[in-house]
């Protein structure tokens, strides 16, 4: 028997910073995925996988033991169409994936509390493999709120270039201090976010990630950010930006399909080093057995 999960990628985050001390993130999901697929095989303890697919590796084999199934060896193949180092939570969607598969594999209940603490053993994650729209805790795991579901909102995702690792960014010694100072910001900005995916005001939660993207620059600078913005809140299309806070990419919210070429021509005419990877929508966070 092989079975077959799979997990959304993200735009970045409608927001990330702290709130009462503690680090925190809302994922913005979008409809690419990873997709793993598993099933035992007869090699003795032995976790065949893709290449470059460690962090998967390490947390299938802690999968394994709380399976009290060390000695099976499984056949693990992970298809992805998530940009990888890019701020799309490529990790945690093969990560997750791997993980659930796995256990539904040996018939076990998915309790995402168990999915969370194995994601974070293995580096800061994201929040993509949830129901719905989550503030969580990408550190420690000690915040995790549910705010709701939105609908699908067209997306424009572009890049900034270059690659920035999980690990090393959350390493920054400079962090802590950074997230601090941006603090006022942070607060704004959420408010208008959970009020907009509460009340299903697309406008009001385009406006707090934008906020957030802007504050996260003391961080990540991207390029004429603020220029950009400037020139989109021009658009009648515009709804939003939000920024990959430890990656190199920007997502730009549509009110509606028909505008994106507008907004695509626009972006490229007026910033040419931002390279437009795909057209996409933002979803509902939460895993999907196949």
């Amino acid at each position: 028997m092989e079975v077959k999960v799979k997990v959304p990628g993200s735009c970045g985050e409608f927001i990330q910073g702290y709130l009462n001390g503690e680090n925190f993130l809302i994922s913005s999901p979008v409809d690419i995925y990873s997709t793993a697929y598993v099933k035992k095989t007869e090699k003795h303890s032995q976790i065949l996988i893709n290449d470059n697919k460690q962090k998967t590796y390490l947390a299938v084999q802690k999968t394994l033991s709380y399976c009290n199934k060390e000695h099976v060896g499984l056949n693990l193949k992970i298809e992805s169409d998530i940009p990888y180092a890019k701020g799309m939570s490529s990790s945690t969607a093969d990560i997750t994936a791997a993980v659930i598969a796995t256990l539904l594999l040996f018939n076990k209940k998915v309790e995402i509390e168990f999915v969370k603490k194995i994601a974070l053993e293995v580096e800061p994650s994201d929040a993509t493999f949830m129901k719905g729209i989550v503030l969580f805790d990408h550190i420690n795991g000690h915040i995790n709120q549910y705010l709701g579901e939105i609908d699908q909102l067209p997306v424009l995702i572009f890049d900034y270039g270059g690659e920035i690792e999980t690990l090393s960014f959350n390493a920054r010694k400079d962090l802590a201090t950074l997230n601090s100072q941006k603090s006022n910001y942070i607060k704004k900005a959420l408010k208008l976010i959970k009020r907009g995916i509460k009340t299903k005001n697309y406008k009001m939660l385009g406006r707090g990630a934008t906020i957030s993207s802007l504050a996260n620059q003391s961080i990540i600078n991207k390029q004429d950010l603020k220029s950009l913005i400037s020139i989109l809140k021009k658009q009648s299309g515009f709804l939003g930006l939000i920024t990959a806070h430890s990656g190199t990419i920007i997502g730009v919210i549509l009110k509606e399909e028909r505008f994106g070429e507008e907004i695509a021509s626009v972006i490229s005419a007026n910033f040419p080093f931002l390279d437009l990877l795909f057209k996409s929508r933002l979803i509902n966070g939460g895993y999907e057995v196949l």
